[in-house]
């Protein structure tokens, strides 16, 4: 996600089979699309909390986990979030609202 002269866009860039656990998952379609502002923040806010709530983290990617990135000036931090941890779900049920509608 980024904000850029107050237009938020979001970006998503699917797990693919090469890179999950079980060799088999496929995340879907990637896409990039236009969001409004409100659930920009929204989305930010749950990621913030994702990074900083410490007891939500594993220490390697699993079946079921949920990696977090969040750049601000230039600076990344990265969480990988346990398979059924509340921010996990929290940040999902957000990020299911930044999907294309299907035809």
């Amino acid at each position: 996600m980024k904000l850029e002269e107050g237009k938020a866009t979001v970006k998503y860039e699917p797990m693919t089979p090469e890179m999950s656990s079980s060799g088999f998952y496929y995340g879907g379609e990637p896409f990039e699309r236009d969001i409004d502002t409100e659930l920009f923040n929204q989305i930010a806010e749950i990621a913030m909390q994702a990074i900083q709530s410490k007891s939500s983290h594993i220490n390697g990617r699993i079946m079921g986990s949920g990696m977090v990135t969040i750049e601000i000036n230039n600076s990344k931090q990265k969480a990988i979030l346990a398979p059924n941890s509340r921010i996990k779900e929290n940040l999902e049920k957000l990020l299911e609202k930044t999907k294309p509608k299907n035809p």
